[in-house]
């Protein structure tokens, strides 16, 4: 069993983190220099949502993971910080897709006066999806260090 949720904790953070790094540093950017801010903005609108429901489906796994842990072996260790990690994270991208993203869309359709709210909570998404982003590298320079 130890072994099943190492895998599962390996594919968890690996998806989430390349979701994480592709899709602020290569599709964003790329789609927003090739198609231009209109229509790249119709394409984030339509990924936010499946990536944010991604990050809530492993940060879930990832909880899950240490839950089993703690049950089925040990609450020691890091097995309570990580739980409370990865549901504190969870929570954030379950923030993200349920409000912070409605809140930016409406904001950016409004009118001019719209525009310095959709700023900030554009600012606040990219805060959020960094600190997720720092933990999850944090986390996975952890999983290194404890050698599985």
């Amino acid at each position: 069993m130890g072994s099943f949720l190492n895998v599962v904790e390996h594919l968890a953070i690996t998806c989430w983190l390349g979701a994480i790094i592709f899709f602020s540093f290569v599709v964003a950017p790329t789609a927003f220099r090739v198609l231009g801010e209109a229509n790249a903005g119709r394409l984030v609108r339509a990924v936010f949502p499946k990536y944010y429901l991604l990050g809530i489906v492993c940060g879930g796994l990832l909880a899950a993971v240490q839950l089993a842990r703690g049950f089925l072996f040990y609450w020691g260790g890091m097995i309570r910080p990580a739980l409370i990690l990865f549901t504190l994270l969870t929570l954030l991208n379950i923030y993200a897709r349920q409000a912070l993203v409605p809140a930016a869309n409406a904001a950016s359709d409004s009118s001019e006066a719209g525009r310095g709210r959709f700023r900030t909570l554009h600012r606040r998404s990219v805060m959020l999806n960094g600190f997720v982003l720092l933990c999850g590298l944090l986390y996975l320079l952890w999983m290194g260090m404890r050698g599985y």
